[in-house]
């Protein structure tokens, strides 16, 4: 079975109540982090097993809380657990993810690989950059553009 992907708002039931952040990775689930250690039971109640190798994403208000139940969870044994911070940084990081996962979508409908060539070729093949003097040249410049905007994207992650 592979590894499933969770997104886990620490914050309070209150502050949950204001609006979760929502993700096409997962549902959100609210465990205050100080509960966070019963988190296979949790998910449990709702019919699903956590693995120690699933993924684990994390978020709270300020970042604070989010940290404190990364050390929980990575104490427990989880593998894959990350904190994306406070809710207004949470949500930057996974709506650019989300638009990261739909242009490596839209690459692969158009041919591409992530590396921006089309698929079958080589490094030393003939890139997109050489191609749109063909019929499909607005098909071409799209692909060109699809990809700018993924390298600049991946770019603001390093």
């Amino acid at each position: 079975m592979s590894p499933q992907q969770h997104l886990i708002d620490v914050r309070t039931p209150a502050e949950f109540s204001s609006g979760p952040l929502k993700s096409d990775i997962a549902p959100t689930i609210n465990i205050e982090y100080q509960r966070i250690s019963q988190l296979p039971s949790i998910y449990a109640a709702l019919g699903v097993t956590v693995q120690k190798d699933d993924h684990i994403t994390l978020y709270c208000r300020s970042g604070r809380r989010s940290n404190i139940a990364l050390q929980t969870l990575k104490e427990a044994g989880y593998e894959h657990v990350r904190d994306i911070g406070g809710l207004e940084e949470a949500r930057r990081v996974l709506d650019r993810e989300q638009v990261e996962r739909q242009l490596e979508g839209e690459m692969e409908r158009a041919g591409l690989d992530v590396g921006g060539r089309k698929e079958g070729e080589g490094g030393g093949g003939k890139g997109v950059e050489e191609e749109g003097k063909g019929k499909d040249g607005k098909k071409d410049e799209r692909e060109r553009e699809l990809r700018k905007l993924l390298e600049g994207l991946k770019a603001l992650e390093e």
